[in-house]
């Protein structure tokens, strides 16, 4: 989905967005029913805890700095297919958040190296040309993936209405 702006190199590289330390385990994909069905075929002993109506990984409690890797990590990526990928994971480091004003807006992670050459405008832009509409689609019809507002993040867009 973000193949025009980050490159799957940059991404295999990198990783960050897979793993989880105490301060960002609220960042764990949320995964809807499908996306269940397959982590559970592929590794039958993963837990799972609730969020909302859909699930997440189970961490374990971490300490300092400590990693939680998404068990779908592989040493080539994530093991999940694009069709069975989580939401949240295809649109790291755009993410779906709560607005001050309780609107949803799409912020983005300051973290991801390869997004930071951007421009708000520029990110701007390239979420207009479709994917806003579909996160904003998205959030509507799986609001568990709408997180609350944390620092770290920049605002980029946010729903009109």
């Amino acid at each position: 989905m973000l193949t025009k702006m980050l490159s799957r190199s940059t991404c295999a590289a990198c990783r960050l967005c897979c793993q989880f330390d105490a301060s960002d385990i609220w960042e764990l994909p949320v995964l809807p029913p499908e996306t269940v069905a397959a982590v559970q075929q592929m590794q039958p002993d993963v837990k799972l805890v609730p969020v909302g109506a859909e699930q997440t990984f189970a961490a374990p409690p971490l300490k300092g700095e400590e990693l939680f890797a998404c068990p779908m990590l592989t040493a080539h990526g994530c093991g999940l297919s694009e069709q069975e990928k989580p939401f949240d994971c295809q649109v790291w480091p755009f993410r779906l958040m709560q607005t001050e004003n309780g609107k949803i807006g799409i912020a983005i992670s300051e973290l991801c190296s390869g997004m930071q050459s951007y421009s708000d405008a520029q990110l701007q832009a390239f979420l207009q040309e479709g994917l806003a509409d579909t996160m904003f689609a998205y959030a509507e019809q799986h609001p568990a993936h709408v997180k609350p507002w944390m620092d770290g993040y920049r605002m980029i867009l946010q729903q009109d209405a």
